[in-house]
């Protein structure tokens, strides 16, 4: 429904002979779909990248691609803002970071989180994953030093929570002392809630890019607000300065 009002939204806009038009899309769910890795499938991340273009948006701004690749699907500019500061900033208030790592729930994540480990000035550590369905995954071994050390699990989004319960159970088995989950887009879908709720992390950080109704808020579930930032970034956009220089 929200991505035909939009489209909708674009489309009477460049009727109405607007000069510019930006959609800020604050989550891009498409973007999970950004690969055929399957017979007789859609790339949706790229379908939606021309629908938005073909409504008449002349830029895009948006946060936290699930994947880098997804930004070549876009024709037109795309402003791809970021949430690590603002979720490093209140871990970097709230944790010993000495005693802090860093941790990347597979090998893919593995540059995303550099640069989360690389903000927080923390070590960092990967989990050997293999994904064996959309929502079940199995996990290995830690490759780094996590014994003892608070870990945050970074990552761009919850969806069903999987992924974060496993990395969860194979940390505590590497013998962390205490776990703290950030990632920029609350999805919380299925089991997600019961999951993180029975579990043993400290504190789950997000942002508000996803609206959560009361019925998935949960007593660990802290929500940092993005609304700043895209604030900046719109008047960036529209009077001509850089948007990247809000990240240097």
């Amino acid at each position: 429904n929200h991505i035909m009002e939009l489209l909708i939204i674009l489309d009477a806009m460049r009727s109405a002979s607007a000069k510019r038009i930006t959609a800020v899309v604050p989550y891009y769910s498409y973007a999970r779909s950004d690969k055929k890795d399957a017979p007789r499938i859609s790339i949706a991340g790229r379908l939606m990248a021309d629908l938005l273009k073909t409504a008449g948006a002349n830029r895009v701004l948006t946060m936290d691609l699930h994947a880098d690749s997804v930004h070549g699907f876009f024709s037109i500019p795309v402003d791809h803002l970021t949430a690590i500061p603002i979720i490093c900033g209140h871990f970097q208030h709230r944790l010993d970071i000495s005693n802090t790592v860093t941790v990347a729930t597979d090998a893919g994540g593995a540059k995303r989180v550099g640069r989360f480990a690389k903000k927080m000035n923390t070590s960092m550590a990967i989990i050997d994953k293999r994904r064996i369905s959309d929502t079940d995954v199995v996990q290995g071994l830690v490759i780094g030093d996590v014994k003892g050390k608070d870990a945050i699990i970074f990552d761009d989004e919850i969806s069903t929570g999987g992924t974060m319960i496993t990395s969860v159970k194979t940390l505590e088995k590497a013998g962390v002392r205490k776990i703290f989950i950030g990632a920029t887009h609350p999805v919380l879908s299925g089991p997600a809630v019961k999951n993180l709720k029975d579990s043993s992390i400290e504190e789950i950080v997000v942002t508000n890019t996803v609206e959560i109704p009361g019925s998935k808020k949960m007593e660990q579930l802290n929500v940092l607000s993005v609304g700043p930032l895209f604030a900046e970034a719109i008047k960036r956009i529209h009077t001509g300065e850089s948007v990247g220089a809000l990240f240097t």
